[in-house]
């Protein structure tokens, strides 16, 4: 489901339902929007879930742990390992992210002006560089969580989910939208900074917690972010839902990349 094709001009998400409290609207909206995990029926607004992004993604990162853990035990081969804790992680965000990610890829990598590429996001076909590009970040979450070393593996499966979902924050707060309407504009509507400053004390406890492997992995996730958020603002109007779900995917893959390649330097 493409952020940018589920549209609700008011709220974004909804169900029929009675009120939910509003402290817990707001992550109830958040899980509703980022994953397919049942919530109570009611009526949410996805403009209060911005600040909740980061905390769904801790709990995300907590299953593909406990996941972790119990396919080591089994034991399940390292490779198909990390296979299995990726397709989990598609499935239960719905692959949002994913398509997210390809219809970005679809637009910025082709030939077009500004506004064609904010078109070419809309269209519900997946396009080569789109498919193209999905299949190399699967390929490189696989590769990079075959690598990690099992004294940093758990944490960083963990923190992964995380500081993608932070990564939506950032760019929300950060960046202007290219669209009056669309599934991230309600986002972009709550990100301020007061937002932003709340919705970073969970990424950079757990940061801080893992050491200096947090630390690191956790740079290269700002890095990456508003360095992809930089690179899309030259080829669009703005950024949108769609961009918003390809710096999850690929904050994820970094923080991974990061941590394989960075982590047996550190633990030397």
């Amino acid at each position: 489901m493409s952020p940018e094709r589920v549209t609700d001009s008011k709220s974004g998400v909804r169900t029929a339902g009675p009120a939910v409290p509003p402290l817990f609207g707001g992550f109830f909206a958040a899980v509703q929007f980022l994953t397919r995990i049942p919530v109570p029926a009611a009526e949410y607004r996805l403009d209060t879930a911005l600040g909740w992004l980061p905390l769904v993604g801790f709990l995300l990162g907590g299953v593909l742990a406990l996941a972790d853990v119990s396919l080591r035990w089994l034991p399940v081969p390292s490779l198909l390992e990390g296979t299995l804790l990726v397709v989990l992680l598609l499935g239960l965000s719905g692959a949002l992210h994913a398509d997210g990610l390809m219809d970005t890829f679809d637009a910025v990598f082709g030939h077009a002006s500004p506004e064609r590429r904010l078109e070419i996001m809309r269209d519900p076909r997946a396009g080569t560089f789109g498919v193209v590009g999905l299949v190399a970040v699967v390929a490189l979450k696989i590769a990079a969580l075959d690598s990690l070393p099992a004294s940093s593996r758990l944490v960083l499966v963990w923190l992964a989910p995380c500081l993608g979902r932070w990564a939506i924050v950032l760019l929300a707060t950060v960046f202007p939208y290219g669209r009056e309407t669309g599934l991230g504009a309600p986002l972009k509507s709550a990100a301020t900074p007061k937002i932003l400053s709340v919705a970073s004390i969970l990424p950079l406890a757990l940061c801080l917690l893992a050491g200096r492997i947090g630390i690191v992995t956790g740079i290269l996730a700002v890095l990456a972010a508003l360095g992809l958020g930089r690179w899309l603002m030259r080829l669009l109007p703005g950024l949108t839902g769609d961009c918003y779900g390809a710096a999850c995917e690929l904050v994820e893959t970094v923080v991974w990349l990061g941590g394989a390649l960075v982590a047996p330097r550190l633990l030397a």
